[in-house]
C-alpha cells in the first residue's frame, strides 16, 4: 500500500512481506534523483561505499548503499 498526503510529491509504501525489512527499519528507503550520475559521483567522492554500479531496470536506474547503521538505501532515477 502506498500512502501520501494529498498533492504530495513524497509517498511511503507500507509492506509487511519482506523478511529483510522488519518493522521500524529503513531498509526500503528509496530516494529519487534528478541526476543519478552526479549524485553517485558525489557520494563516491565523499567516501560513501556503494553496493555496486548503477543498475538499469525497465522502470529506471538505481544504485544501493547502506547508512552507518546498516539500513539499506536505494537512490533511483525513474524513467
Amino acid at each position: 500500500m502506498q500512502v501520501a498526503p494529498r498533492g504530495a510529491a513524497t509517498s511511503l509504501t507500507l509492506v509487511t512481506w519482506f523478511e529483510t525489512m522488519p518493522p521500524g527499519s529503513l531498509r526500503g528507503l528509496v530516494l529519487e534523483s534528478d541526476d543519478l550520475e552526479r549524485d553517485v559521483a558525489a557520494l563516491r567522492a565523499a567516501g560513501v561505499a556503494l553496493d555496486g554500479d548503477i543498475e538499469d531496470q525497465p522502470w529506471g536506474r538505481f544504485v544501493t548503499l547502506a547508512d552507518p547503521d546498516g539500513n539499506g538505501i536505494v537512490l533511483q532515477a525513474s524513467r
